[in-house]
C-alpha cells in the first residue's frame, strides 16, 4: 500500500489563528433566518471568523512552504505500473520561483493575461503561481483531449485568448506543436511556451509583486453551457473569502485529506481541491480526469488507500462507479475514511445517491459522507453547503406544480425528486425572488440570488453580461429554486425552461424520464422547444444518443420516449432525433450545451464533433504559419526598438 502523506506539522497549524477556525463549528443556533421569507443568511459565531487567514493566495501557498514535514500534493501516475509522484509545498513554492524568473525573462508583466493549457500535474501548480508570483494573471483552459477533437479545442482556446487579451500561452512540449495556430487568431500573441523548458531555467531570485486583495488573482473562464465561455474576474479577496468559508463549511480539520480527479482548469477543481488545501495546509492526492474515467476504481481505490476524508465530484462520476467499478475491484475498498463526498457542478440526482450508497456501504461508505452542494464560478464557486454529518434531505414534489413555480408534495407518478444543498456558506446570503427582485413566499419557486464576498467582480470586459447579473449588490445566477426543510432546493436554470402553451416544463426533467428508456445512453438526452412559424407555435424537441440500430428498432425507441414522456411530464414530445453517441455537445466539466445544441439542431449540424486526418494536417500547417507569424512580430518589433 503506498505511503499516506503525512498531516500538516501540529506547530504550524495550532498557532491561535488557526486553531480557532479549526475549532468553530456553526451550530443551528448561530443560523439565522433572513429578514424575508425565502431568504437565508448564515452568520458565525463572531465577526472575525469571516476574516480570511491570508490576503491573497500568494500569501497563503508562501506559508504552506513554511511547513518543516512532507506535507504537499502526492500525483498517481496514468499509468498504474508508473511509480507515485510527491512533492512537498516548500519544493513546489521553490519551483514556482523558478519558473516565474524565466517567465520574466520571456517578457511576462504584471497584468498580463496568460493563457495556461495544461493537465493535471505539478507543472500547473507552479505555473499558477508563477504567473501570481509576478502579478500576472492566469487564464486556465482545457487542453485538447484528444488528437480527433483537436480543432474544436483549439477553437476554445484561442477564443479565451483572443478575449483575454493574452500576450502569452504556457504548455506542454507535446501540445505546443498543435497551437501555433493560435497566433493567426489572437492579435497580439507573441509566443507559446513549453513549461519544460521554463522549468530548466536557472534559478535566480524573482521579486514578487505586491499583491493585496483588491487585485485580480485569475481569470475564470466558465464552462459555458449557454453558448461561448465568460471570463469570471476573481479578485484574490473573492479567492480566499470563498476558500475561508468553504473550510469553515466543512469544518476542516487537521487529520484531512484530499483526494480528487477533477480538472484544475474547472473551478471545482481548481479552486474547491487544490487551492482549498493549500489554503488550509492540508495534504492531497491528485490524479488525472482520464484515470477516472478510464478506470472509476481508481478513484476509490486513492480514497482507500490513502485514508482520504474528503473528496468532490459531479454527480454522473458517482453513477460511473455504480455502473463500471466490477465486483472484483471492490474487494478489499475500505472508504469508511470519507468524512464528506461533495456532489455539485451538476444537477443532484437522489437516485444515483441512493445507489452509490448502496453499492458501497459495505465498502465502509457511510450514508452521512454524502454531500449535496451548490455552487457556481460567479461566486468564485461555493454558495450553499448542508451541515456536515447531517442525513440526505430531499423532497418528493410534483413535476408540473413545481415548473408553475408551486412546490407540492407528491408520489408516484407525476412527482421529481429534488435534493436539498443545504444553507449558504458563512458570510454569505441567498435570497429566492421573482423576475422582478421580490422576495417569494417559502416554498415558491424563484429565481436564486447571492450577496457575499465571493460574488466576483464581474466578466472579464463584458460590461453588458455583468449589468445583466449583478444587480444592486446581487449576483443573478440564472438558477431556480425555493427554500424548504433543511435549506435550498435547485429546480433548473431559467433558461432552459420550456414554455408550450402557456405551461413550463423543465429541460431536466424531460431528459431525465427520457433517459430511463433501455437505449438512450445515461446523459445523452438534450430537451429544448424551437419555434414553428407555419404553426406560430413552439414545438418540442427531444435528442437523444443511442448506440440502437436498425429502422425497426429506432422506430420503436422513438415510439417509447414519445409515450414515456407524454406520460410523466405531460408534454408531447414533437419531434424525438436519435442521434450516435458524442454528438450532444457539452462543456469541458460534462454538462449539456441545450443552447448549442438547439442552434445545430437548427443548422442541421447534430454530427460528433471530429477532426479527420485532413483537417488535422490543417491543424499542424496553421500551427506552423502561427510560430513564423510569432517570429516575425518579435523580429519587427525589435526592429522598432532602437528607433524608439
Amino acid at each position: 500500500m503506498p505511503d499516506r502523506p503525512r498531516e500538516p506539522s501540529r506547530t504550524h497549524l495550532s498557532d491561535p489563528e488557526v486553531s480557532r477556525i479549526f475549532r468553530s463549528t456553526f451550530p443551528r443556533e448561530a443560523e439565522e433566518k433572513g429578514f424575508r421569507t425565502g431568504s437565508w443568511r448564515v452568520l458565525p459565531r463572531s465577526p472575525e471568523e469571516l476574516k480570511p487567514l491570508h490576503s491573497t493566495m500568494l500569501h497563503a501557498f508562501a506559508t504552506a512552504a513554511k511547513l518543516e514535514d512532507k506535507t504537499g500534493i502526492t500525483l498517481l501516475p496514468e499509468d498504474e505500473d508508473d511509480p507515485v509522484q510527491h512533492r512537498t509545498y516548500r519544493e513546489l513554492y521553490e519551483r514556482a520561483k523558478i519558473i516565474a524568473a524565466a517567465l520574466e525573462d520571456e517578457g511576462v508583466q504584471r497584468g498580463d493575461r496568460v493563457v495556461t493549457v495544461l493537465d493535471t500535474s505539478y507543472e500547473f501548480v507552479t505555473s499558477f503561481f508563477a504567473l501570481q508570483r509576478l502579478g500576472a494573471i492566469p487564464c486556465p483552459s482545457y487542453p485538447p483531449a484528444a488528437l480527433e477533437k483537436a480543432e474544436v479545442s483549439i477553437d476554445r482556446i484561442a477564443h479565451i485568448a483572443q478575449h483575454a487579451g493574452a500576450r502569452f500561452v504556457i504548455t506542454t512540449r507535446q501540445l505546443q506543436p498543435l497551437l501555433g495556430g493560435i497566433a493567426n487568431q489572437v492579435r497580439g500573441m507573441q509566443k507559446i511556451l513549453a513549461v519544460e523548458s521554463l522549468a530548466r531555467h536557472r534559478a535566480r531570485e524573482v521579486r514578487a509583486a505586491r499583491a493585496h486583495g483588491a487585485d485580480p488573482a485569475f481569470v475564470q473562464y466558465t464552462s459555458g453551457s449557454t453558448g461561448r465561455p465568460k471570463g469570471v474576474l476573481l479578485s484574490h479577496t473573492n479567492l480566499v473569502s470563498n476558500l475561508h468559508a468553504i473550510g469553515q463549511g466543512l469544518r476542516i480539520n487537521r487529520s484531512d485529506v484530499g483526494i480528487s480527479w477533477l480538472p484544475l482548469f474547472h473551478d471545482m477543481g481548481l479552486i474547491g481541491s487544490l487551492l482549498n488545501f493549500i489554503y488550509w495546509r492540508l495534504p492531497m492526492v491528485m490524479m488525472s480526469p482520464t484515470s477516472f474515467l478510464m478506470r472509476p476504481h481508481r478513484w476509490l481505490k486513492a480514497i482507500s488507500d490513502y485514508k482520504g476524508t474528503i473528496t468532490s465530484a459531479p454527480n454522473f462520476a458517482y453513477g460511473l462507479c455504480v455502473k463500471r467499478v466490477r465486483p472484483r475491484e471492490r474487494e478489499g475498498l475500505d472508504l469508511s475514511s470519507l468524512r464528506l463526498t461533495l456532489n455539485g457542478a451538476e444537477p443532484v440526482n437522489l437516485k444515483t445517491l441512493l445507489e452509490f450508497e448502496e453499492s458501497f456501504a459495505p465498502h465502509g461508505f457511510r450514508p452521512e459522507a454524502m454531500f449535496p452542494v451548490y455552487g457556481l464560478a460567479e461566486s468564485t464557486l461555493a454558495v450553499t453547503f448542508p451541515p456536515p454529518g447531517e442525513p440526505l434531505r430531499s423532497q418528493s414534489v410534483d413535476r408540473h406544480s413545481l415548473a408553475s413555480g408551486r412546490v407540492v408534495p407528491a408520489l408516484g407518478e407525476g412527482a421529481s425528486a429534488v435534493v436539498c444543498v443545504g444553507r449558504p456558506i458563512p458570510g454569505h446570503e441567498i435570497q429566492i425572488v421573482d423576475e422582478h427582485g421580490s422576495a417569494v413566499r417559502e416554498r415558491e419557486v424563484g429565481h436564486v440570488i447571492v450577496r457575499g464576498p465571493s460574488v466576483m467582480q464581474g466578466y472579464f470586459q463584458d460590461p453588458k453580461a455583468t449589468q445583466a447579473v449583478l444587480r444592486k449588490g446581487y449576483l443573478w445566477t440564472g438558477d431556480l429554486g425555493f427554500v424548504g426543510e433543511g435549506g435550498l432546493y435547485i429546480t433548473g436554470r431559467a433558461k432552459d425552461l420550456i414554455i408550450i402553451r402557456g405551461k413550463n416544463h423543465y429541460a431536466e426533467d424531460v431528459e431525465r424520464v427520457a433517459e430511463h428508456i433501455e437505449g438512450v445512453r445515461a446523459g445523452g438526452a438534450v430537451a429544448f422547444a424551437v419555434y414553428d412559424e407555419d404553426k406560430a407555435m413552439d414545438l418540442v424537441v427531444l435528442v437523444c444518443e443511442t448506440k440502437v440500430a436498425g429502422e425497426s428498432a429506432r422506430d420503436k425507441l422513438v415510439l417509447a420516449v414519445n409515450e414515456l414522456v407524454a406520460q410523466e411530464c405531460g408534454l408531447p414530445v414533437d419531434e424525438v432525433v436519435l442521434v450516435p453517441p458524442g454528438v450532444i455537445p457539452k462543456t469541458s466539466s460534462g454538462k449539456r450545451q441545450r443552447a448549442v445544441c438547439r442552434q445545430r439542431y437548427l443548422d442541421d449540424e447534430l454530427v460528433a464533433a471530429r477532426t479527420g486526418k485532413l483537417k488535422l494536417a490543417l491543424v499542424f500547417a496553421r500551427s506552423g504559419a502561427g510560430f513564423l507569424r510569432m517570429l516575425n512580430r518579435r523580429f519587427l518589433k525589435r526592429q522598432r526598438e532602437p528607433d524608439e
